[in-house]
């Protein structure tokens, strides 16, 4: 469950996207948000899940959540 204390700040569609497209688009909005807001990444498929999660970790994003929504991966991060 997403912790009520943070708003999502963007909700990302990036279904249609694989590889470093997601990456970039997700780097760039991560930049712009502030303590307590979040963004929302929908994802087309579990590959391209695993990278995000990969990339955020490295990064030292928090993955706040991450489920299954139908065909596609939901992943919220936060600084």
């Amino acid at each position: 469950m997403i912790k009520m204390s943070l708003k999502i700040y963007k909700k990302l569609d990036l279904t249609g996207q694989s590889c470093a497209g997601p990456l970039g688009e997700l780097s760039g909005v991560l930049e712009e948000i502030s303590p307590g807001e979040a963004v929302e990444a929908v994802l087309g498929d579990e590959a391209t899940k695993k990278d995000v999660v990969a990339w955020a970790t490295k990064k030292g994003y928090k993955i706040v959540q991450e489920r299954r929504d139908g065909n596609n991966y939901v992943v919220v991060l936060t600084k």
